[in-house]
């Protein structure tokens, strides 16, 4: 999925690799005391975009972002690609 920041009125690209999309996933913000008393669970959740190239997770708070599926994203609205035309590895086609 592609992750639209709304705040800054843009896409989401990975900070480390600069991919586009992303698997959302729940992130629990433990905190010592909840995890000395075995409370984790009660602790609050963030939202976890994990960009699918890299692995990187990036942790959202608050309902600032909106989860775009790619189908519904235009290309061109999307950041560039710094990546674009290489394989896994980071190489330019011969």
């Amino acid at each position: 999925m592609h992750v639209y920041l709304m705040p800054l009125k843009r896409f989401l690209a990975c900070h480390v690799c600069g991919g586009t999309r992303f698997l959302q996933r729940e992130i629990k913000m433990n905190t010592s005391g909840m995890s000395f008393f075995d409370l984790d669970w009660a602790n609050k959740s963030a939202d976890g975009a994990v960009c699918l190239r890299c692995g990187f997770v990036h942790t959202f708070m608050g309902n600032g972002l909106q989860w775009l599926q790619p189908e519904n994203v235009k290309p061109e609205d999307l950041p560039a690609d710094p990546l674009a035309g290489t394989d896994t590895a980071g190489n330019s086609p011969a």
